[in-house]
């Protein structure tokens, strides 16, 4: 857990009297973009061991709150945001990750129904439930692998199946075909014709610091085209997987230079990033606190950073 993550989660359970209005006015920070990857009131074991997630209940308290303190807007205005035409409002972006079904069967409904816009960032291998994501794989095995420590910090698909057993791979299929876990290109669709965004999340969900300059260009670019080409996106957004550590300048030079993508999304919690079109976004999920506790811890977070110059991503 990094030191950005156990700090939230040590600290926010004591935020609650903290004032909002004060800490976004110290900070300057006011634009959030929060993110989920699930919503939930049934099990979920391809997640269960590796972060904690909300409830419908939880996820309900938690727009609530949110939509109370921070007026939401949607991908299409971001252009204005960058341009400064909400300088001093509090604004939000709600984004989801990883194209699970429940962005579908959950959550939709519950935003439509509070009208709030949001994105959702997509994995393209894994539309129609053609693969697993290898994480996944991990949280599946956990109990028959737990005393191999390997496969728990695995960071590609070829780790984990080299641990494996044909059983355990058959188990991985039976899961993958039967409980489905990840939208359907009609539920993807039905998503974009309720009025909501989708952007890309790349192909294969790698972490980014293993690859090549090359490599990372290469899965973002397939990720973003394949999508654009296969439903039609008049935006070209891209949120990484895992996290934006070890992607260089040279990274977003060539992806807004040259590519035309319009925005990417890094999840570093409240920061600043060396370009205006690259924005970092806020876990809400992999504790027990709230959105308003959270929230709190971050701009506290933030805070006790700014005299030490520590809140601008550098590459």
């Amino acid at each position: 857990m990094s030191v950005r993550k156990r700090f939230i989660s040590l600290t926010s359970p004591f935020t609650a009297m903290l004032p909002l209005g004060a800490l976004t006015a110290l900070t300057g920070q006011h634009f959030i973009i929060p993110f989920y990857h699930v919503v939930s009131d049934e099990p979920c074991p391809h997640i269960e061991h590796l972060y904690q997630f909300k409830n419908v209940k939880q996820f309900e308290r938690d727009l609530d709150y949110l939509t109370s303190q921070y007026t939401p807007i949607g991908a299409s205005d971001l252009t204005d945001v960058v341009a400064g035409k909400y300088t001093g409002k509090k604004i939000m972006l709600l984004t989801f990750d990883d194209g699970l079904r429940q962005m579908h069967d959950v959550v939709a409904p519950i935003l439509m129904r509070k009208g709030i816009p949001a994105i959702f960032f997509l994995n393209n291998d894994f539309i129609d439930n053609k693969a697993l994501m290898f994480r996944y794989k991990v949280s599946l095995a956990w109990d028959t692998f737990a005393d191999q420590y390997n496969l728990f910090i695995a960071e590609n698909d070829q780790e984990v199946m080299a641990e494996v057993t044909k059983e355990t791979a058959a188990m991985f299929e039976d899961f993958r075909l039967s409980y489905k876990p990840y939208m359907s290109k009609e539920q993807i669709r039905d998503l974009i014709s309720q009025g909501f965004t989708i952007g890309a999340h790349s192909c294969s969900h790698p972490y980014y610091y293993n690859l090549t300059t090359e490599q990372q260009l290469q899965e973002t670019f397939d990720s973003v085209n394949g999508l654009v080409r296969d439903f039609g996106l008049s935006q070209k957004l891209f949120a990484f997987p895992f996290t934006d550590h070890g992607v260089s300048w040279s990274f977003f030079d060539e992806i807004f230079k040259e590519k035309g993508i319009d925005f990417t999304f890094g999840g570093a919690g409240i920061k600043n990033d060396i370009h205006p079109r690259q924005m970092q976004r806020i876990p809400m999920e992999g504790w027990a606190a709230g959105a308003e506790q959270t929230l709190k811890s971050e701009y506290l977070y933030y805070l006790l950073r700014m005299p030490l110059m520590k809140n601008t991503i550098k590459r």
